[in-house]
């Protein structure tokens, strides 16, 4: 795939729809960009040192100050500055390259890896070792770092080809905290959204699956404490537990009247083997655990319902480069999916068939499904996907960009206490 174009399906509407085309964005026109990008930051580096704030001598022991900017004067600027990416980003060229759309971006072979600017490979590595600054997908893991942020290939001792692993490629690396906080913030504002049904939803994103079970019934007692009578439902998005990486979707229907037993109990995985799934009796404990039962009595785990689909790819016998780590996207429009038909449609929700619930689901569901239970074909899902694991990273650094001029403004605004001096 030479590059792929798209505009990422609106988080807001269930009926907008992603497009996905070929364009003849070229090798050149990309090494160009990326050309003038490395220009760009080695001029703000060069500036940098020349306003006196720092000697190449006294931090790297260079006297060469051309030396030093094309080895060590990025990561000894990010060392010495706490807003080192922020100011960055001031930097228009810089900002425009680093925040350019999917369309301008060019991708190399069958791995849908982006060709990026050697600088740019650069501040992604090293702002990854900040807290905070992670720019999601785009920087390597630092064990494939070099001394001045370099992405490296790593060789086996006998001199073997350079091993795999899904840190190497941009298509497989790990949803990171950065990007489960962009994709949280979003179902947060779904389910914002004003509905004429009195199902009240909440979202919940923290901690492993069982933490978000403990919330679920935390937060149903104090709807008890506050006398509320009609049900509430919660759809979660977390991992399973912190021996197990992979993601999963949730949702409980609560009586606050009864926040010792769920009413409903639906979890949503995204590997759907046709039989009975691996995680079921493990779930099945943590419900138990949560929400114990008298002896006399059916367990809570008897309601839970599997509303799983069959989205994601199995690794067996694929590629490193092939495999699919996207369970934090599939889960993610899952549970913005729920939201919306908890919203539209709440007898649904309380009572509905689970086949109905999950046909409605994948329904609202467009950027994975031609239709109701009919998904895309994996080559198409992918792209998809990529397009998400870019515009995932453009909205980091939107983020970092808005939250400085916060900062700005905060710093500019005069204190209700303090006087205002006039001449």
């Amino acid at each position: 795939m030479n590059k792929t174009a798209g505009t990422f399906f609106d988080q807001k509407s269930p009926n907008s729809k992603l497009n996905i085309q070929q364009t003849n964005y070229t090798i050149e026109e990309a090494e160009a960009a990326n050309h003038g990008f490395d220009l760009a930051v080695k001029q703000f580096l060069r500036d940098w040192i020349e306003q006196g704030t720092v000697s190449t001598k006294s931090l790297e022991g260079e006297g060469d100050t051309e030396e030093f900017v094309e080895q060590g004067a990025l990561r000894s600027f990010f060392k010495h500055r706490e807003d080192a990416f922020e100011r960055l980003l001031e930097q228009e060229p810089i900002a425009r390259h680093l925040l350019r759309p999917i369309d301008e971006v060019y991708f190399q072979n069958d791995a849908y890896e982006p060709l990026l600017a050697q600088f740019e490979k650069r501040i992604y590595n090293i702002a990854a070792q900040r807290e905070h600054l992670e720019v999601p997908f785009r920087y390597s893991p630092l064990s494939r770092q070099g001394t001045y942020g370099d992405t490296i290939q790593l060789t086996d001792t006998n001199g073997e080809p350079p091993r795999e692993d899904i840190g190497v490629y941009f298509g497989t690396r790990r949803t990171d905290s950065t990007a489960l906080t962009i994709l949280a913030h979003q179902l947060r504002w779904e389910a914002m959204v004003p509905s004429e049904f009195e199902l009240p939803v909440h979202v919940i994103t923290e901690g492993y699956m069982d933490d978000s079970l403990r919330s679920v019934k935390a937060m149903t007692e104090q709807l008890n404490e506050e006398g509320a009578t009609q049900p509430h439902c919660f759809v979660i998005q977390r991992r399973h537990a912190a021996d197990d990486r992979h993601l999963g979707a949730a949702l409980l229907v609560m009586n606050p009247e009864l926040p010792s037993l769920p009413q409903r109990i639906i979890f949503c995985d995204t590997l759907n083997p046709g039989q009975r799934p691996p995680w079921w009796d493990k779930f099945k404990q943590k419900i138990d655990a949560v929400f114990p039962q008298p002896a006399d009595q059916a367990p809570a785990s008897d309601r839970l319902e599997d509303g799983g689909v069959k989205l994601q790819r199995l690794h067996d016998g694929v590629p490193v480069r092939h495999q699919d780590i996207d369970c934090a996207f599939y889960t993610a429009s899952m549970c913005r999916a729920l939201i919306q038909l908890a919203k539209a449609d709440a007898e649904l929700i309380l009572n509905g068939s689970i086949e109905a619930v999950v046909s409605q689901m994948t329904a609202r569901m467009p950027e994975y499904y031609e239709q109701p239970n009919q998904p895309k074909e994996p080559a198409e899902v992918r792209e998809v996907n990529v397009v998400r694991r870019w515009n995932t990273g453009w909205q980091a650094l939107k983020n970092m960009m808005q939250n400085r001029l916060t900062d700005l403004a905060a710093q500019l605004t005069v204190s209700s206490e303090q006087p205002l001096e006039f001449s």
